[in-house]
């Protein structure tokens, strides 16, 4: 169902729109990203990121992602929390994946609000490093061995130690997480969370 714009919406996106992402906009009006696009376009506006947007090919990664918003309106934060974790677990563009894990971390909070929190340890270890407990989130990680086996957990880890400045385990862990799944190469090459790592030129071929 389309949506139906209120005047003070249009006069938002008049005034902001150039300053916000498409998804940024989705979230604040409670629609999706095709409402604001095709309302921007009938305006003669643009969000912030709208010439990428139209610049990357079609993603699947786009429809878990709205997903997870639409969930996320509805207050429905364990099940959002899923969408965008699946995001970070398989998508390496960079832009999508901080804002799923800006909007996992609004989950979580939320479902600690509620005293629902996820019993999911790797999303507890989530939870844990976006609210800065690195300490607990490593313990998480470390517990039963998991960052040895599991490359979720290593690649969570890496990304702990990069942020305290422990660069030597974070190139430790990341190699295996990118051993124990290629994929993680690219999320790391996008990840901020490895900027400290991504500068060292000790650890560069990480990347290459």
């Amino acid at each position: 169902m389309a949506k139906r714009w209120k005047k003070q919406e249009v006069t938002y996106l008049k005034r902001y729109a150039e300053k916000k992402h498409v998804a940024e906009l989705a979230e604040r009006f409670r629609t999706n990203n095709d409402e604001v696009s095709k309302k921007l376009t009938e305006l003669g506006l643009e969000a912030k990121d709208s010439a990428s947007i139209r610049a990357l090919p079609p993603d699947p990664q786009l429809g878990i992602f709205e997903k997870g918003l639409k969930a996320l309106h509805q207050g429905k934060w364990r099940e959002a929390s899923k969408h965008f974790e699946k995001i970070l677990q398989e998508t390496g563009e960079s832009d999508l994946a901080q804002r799923s894990r800006r909007y996992l971390g609004v989950c979580h909070r939320n479902l600690a609000k509620s005293g629902s929190k996820s019993s999911d340890p790797f999303l507890l270890a989530v939870y844990e490093s976006n609210r800065g407990n690195y300490d607990t989130a490593l313990a998480l990680c470390s517990r039963g061995g998991r960052k040895s086996k599991d490359e979720r957990f290593a690649y969570l880890a890496a990304s702990v130690y990069s942020l305290t400045g422990d660069l030597e385990n974070a190139s430790k862990l990341l190699a295996l997480a990118i051993e124990l799944n290629p994929k993680n190469r690219i999320h790391a090459y996008h990840d901020s969370d490895f900027e400290a790592l991504r500068e060292s030129s000790e650890h560069r071929d990480l990347f290459d």
